[in-house]
């Protein structure tokens, strides 16, 4: 799993090869709590979200780092889109995933 982020003015590349069980059990209690919220999500929430893209990578980076090593326009999308690898990487089916399979036939 990569991110890229902008620090110094430079794009760095981060990557974690190995995920931890327990990122995976953190991903599991972070989305309970997101689906409690709805679309509603807190900015508390959005903080704990970076904090936990911070952990996935091991602490390569700083929560700092991803406030403004990402364009805004993409925070969203980025984020969630390490933590629904997590969630793949335990076996989860996301949201997005299921929507990209829906029609495919099973054998």
């Amino acid at each position: 799993m990569q991110i890229k982020l902008r620090i110094e003015s430079e794009e760095k590349t981060f990557t974690n090869d190995f995920v931890k069980a327990r990122v995976f059990r953190n991903a599991l209690k972070m989305n309970e709590k997101m689906r409690k919220e709805g679309s509603d999500i807190s900015v508390e929430t959005f903080d704990e979200m970076i904090g936990f893209v911070v952990n996935v990578f091991d602490n390569q980076f700083t929560v700092d780092d991803v406030w403004d090593g990402l364009e805004a326009g993409k925070l969203q999308d980025e984020i969630m889109r390490v933590f629904n690898n997590v969630l793949n990487i335990g076996g989860l089916e996301t949201k997005s995933s299921t929507t990209e399979d829906a029609g495919k036939s099973v054998d």
